[in-house]
């Protein structure tokens, strides 16, 4: 056969399968509606397994075996979505233990973070809280702890930079804290400046103290004056605070032009960072709230070592129409290599795509946790 007579014989088939996919999907449908009726589960796993080995001895060519369990797979993940959707119709599902607001009540409430003033905690707080609200802590498990002891009504933490990637230690806190939830995101801007004591030239400085990250943001700064040794500090502004508490001689810090300022420091030069440097920030709080403008759900999930499981856990995202905005992994530290995935995707709580979605999870067997339904600009409710 030519070209041409192999995509009629193609066209043929497709037909065919189209034609006894719609037939199968019905018969999933009768399925449901059983289900619905005895209350059985949808997840079927024994059942399943059978499948899958039933489906690999009807192949005669040993190099498609593989082929036909991934393709029987992903059916069968189709005909649990399908039945998921049924059973939410008729109101049995995932119901998410969150209370919803009209608006987040922000005004007049504490906000702690940690560094001190003219961090950028505490720059991207003052968005939404006043200065008499912030409460400085040392350590960013302070934080969580100030928040959880009622000393304050909510926390600041920096989740993820544009240059340097996720604050991995930070969200390894968010798993062990489990009853606090994000209720707002903030993209703030970071600018690094080169702040010394005053008098000081550039041609004094030897040592530059700041965050870990603001000085992996500043890597080309350093590569430029590979004589000035870059030395972590446990925040930019507390870097800050402490050469002009020091008066350490010989020493410069980077950061934000408003602690150069607030601390007294004079600025030699600014815009150290690479362009278009930004910086997410959560805000947390002790109750799991979301609003009608909450556009975007993070959660985390664990699970097993098996070959795609997580490719099939996020085929429920892309089954039901949400968009995922971040991905990122964390080992558990059970000394196996398992690992606890974070997700965030466009969403709201009220919506229909986003309750399938975690029913499929939760109908799948995922250990998962709602991290916060909160605001995104990128996001429009349609309800």
């Amino acid at each position: 056969m030519d070209l041409l007579e192999i995509r009629k014989e193609l066209d043929i088939l497709d037909r065919e399968i189209v034609h006894l996919f719609e037939k199968r999907m019905g018969l999933v449908e009768d399925v449901a509606r059983f289900k619905l009726d005895t209350g059985k589960a949808v997840l079927d796993s024994k059942r399943e397994k059978e499948k899958l080995q039933v489906a690999r001895s009807y192949v005669e060519d040993p190099k498609l075996q593989e082929s036909i369990t991934e393709l029987f797979q992903e059916m069968m993940s189709m005909s649990r979505r399908k039945q998921i959707g049924m059973l939410l119709e008729r109101g049995r599902g995932f119901s998410p233990d969150f209370l919803k607001l009209d608006c987040l009540p922000f005004s007049g409430k504490s906000l702690v973070y940690q560094g001190a003033e003219g961090a950028y905690s505490y720059l991207a707080g003052r968005t939404f809280f006043q200065k008499e609200n912030m409460i400085a802590c040392t350590h960013f498990q302070e934080v969580l702890s100030a928040l959880e002891e009622g000393r304050a009504d909510y926390a600041i933490l920096p989740m993820e930079n544009s240059t340097y990637g996720m604050v991995q230690d930070n969200f390894d806190l968010l798993a062990k804290h489990p009853k606090l939830y994000v209720v707002q995101e903030i993209e703030f801007p970071v600018s690094h400046c080169l702040a010394t004591l005053p008098g000081e030239s550039f041609s004094d400085i030897k040592r530059v103290y700041s965050h870990p990250q603001a000085l992996s943001q500043c890597a080309d700064f350093f590569q430029k004056y590979p004589k000035i040794q870059g030395i972590p500090s446990l925040n930019t502004a507390i870097a800050a605070k402490n050469l002009m508490e020091t008066k350490e001689e010989g020493a410069g810090v980077l950061c934000s032009r408003e602690a150069a300022l607030e601390y007294g420091l004079s600025i030699l030069e600014e815009n150290l960072s690479k362009k278009e440097n930004t910086t997410r920030f959560f805000i947390l709080g002790k109750e799991a709230v979301f609003s009608k403008e909450a556009g975007k759900l993070s959660i985390s999930f664990s699970l097993p070592h098996a070959v795609g499981s997580l490719y099939h856990i996020l085929g429920n995202f892309l089954f039901n129409g949400l968009t995922l905005t971040m991905i990122q992994s964390r080992p558990v530290g059970d000394g196996e290599f398992s690992y606890c995935f974070y997700v965030d995707f466009l969403g709201n709580l009220e919506q229909k795509e986003v309750l399938n979605a975690l029913t499929c999870l939760q109908e799948e067997g995922v250990n998962f946790r709602i991290l916060g339904n909160y605001p995104s600009k990128e996001f429009k409710n349609k309800n």
